[in-house]
């Protein structure tokens, strides 16, 4: 599916209209300031007659959204390695598990790959997991 860049534009400055819409609306929710509604309105009106107009902003908001979405994955995936992948590697350790066989190809210049000698059959390609 070719999407035209000015069709995307067109969508990116409707979305970012309604987005002001629902900015609106929530804030009536919180305040209820009786002007946030009409702002609300006019802002959907415009929103879907002429979204052009929403250009710059659309621009910042995507902008903003990009930048907090590498922000936010970067945080999770740091929380992620530090809560579970670290502790699991500190016990393995101290268990004396040496999975990928460091030890043993450190001591010596053979191999640590294991041989198998095993001929595939049909049965191993149905169920490969």
């Amino acid at each position: 599916m070719i999407i035209d860049n000015k069709n995307a534009d067109a969508e990116k400055s409707k979305d970012s209209g309604l987005a002001l819409v629902l900015i609106c609306l929530v804030c009536y929710l919180i305040w209820r300031q009786p002007h946030l509604i009409t702002a609300a309105i006019v802002l959907l009106l415009i929103a879907m007659t002429v979204p052009s107009v929403f250009k710059p902003f659309g621009i910042l908001w995507f902008a903003l959204s990009s930048g907090l979405g590498r922000v936010a994955s970067s945080v999770i995936l740091t929380i992620l390695f530090f809560a579970l992948v670290l502790p699991v590697g500190l016990v393995r350790r101290s268990l004396g598990k040496d999975s990928m066989q460091i030890k043993n190809w450190k001591k010596g210049h053979d191999s640590v790959f294991r041989k198998r000698n095993h001929t595939f059959s049909a049965e191993d390609l149905e169920n490969p997991y």
